[in-house]
């Protein structure tokens, strides 16, 4: 798991309580402005705190916002099947995934900031790549490993895991994203959730499970 350096300089233990304000706060912003507009003094603004106190725990907005995007991916990684889930049938955990990376890409703070952030950093392809690294390329390693488990327990048939891991997060999330950030629909319930995280799953197991057999509805 990647971890984030967020802090400027050794010293004495950050308030973690101060530091969860800060991330959250920051989230509130980079939903409601875009990405180049917020400030690290309205981030302090929104949190209650000084702006000296959010420079102790974050050395710039980049860092911040890292902070930001790890912060959804972990929300959706403690989500996944608890460890011991592995004797699940493989259709059953990859639907509890799926469910999990749904309920948070429907979060309209996560469909604000995917919808508006790459238009804002399309000239700054590094930053890009830091901001992905941290959220989505997270999600889609951890997919590929347990795909690739998969594989070497001949349940599935992959040329690539990363590139399977990435088709079955397509089918799971489909164009909602999209139709999210245009108003077209509203939020998925949970039950619509589970509905579309297994019929994503189905889909996926039709093309790569090693029987090539429809699992049951």
């Amino acid at each position: 798991m990647q971890k984030i350096s967020s802090e400027r300089r050794p010293g004495r233990p950050k308030d973690a309580a101060k530091h969860t304000s800060i991330v959250q706060a920051a989230t509130r912003l980079f939903v409601v402005q875009r990405y180049d507009t917020v400030t690290m003094e309205a981030v302090a603004a929104e949190a209650g705190v000084s702006k000296m106190t959010v420079y102790s725990h974050f050395s710039d907005k980049e860092a911040l916002f890292e902070a930001v995007v790890h912060d959804v991916s972990d929300q959706m990684l403690q989500g996944l099947p608890p460890a011991g889930s592995e004797n699940l049938p493989l259709r059953e955990r990859l639907s509890a995934i799926g469910a999990a990376f749904l309920k948070i890409i429907v979060n309209v703070y996560v469909a604000g900031m995917a919808h508006t952030l790459p238009t804002v950093l399309r000239d700054d392809l590094p930053l890009r790549t830091r901001f992905y690294d941290a959220g989505p390329g997270r999600t889609v390693a951890v997919l590929a490993g347990i795909i690739s488990e998969a594989a070497a327990r001949n349940e599935l048939i992959v040329d690539s895991p990363e590139l399977a891991a990435q088709d079955l997060l397509s089918l799971w999330a489909g164009d909602l994203q999209t139709r999210m950030a245009f108003g077209v629909v509203k939020p998925a319930t949970d039950r619509e959730i589970k509905k579309r995280a297994r019929r994503g799953t189905d889909v996926f197991l039709r093309a790569f499970a090693k029987t090539g057999k429809r699992e049951p509805s």
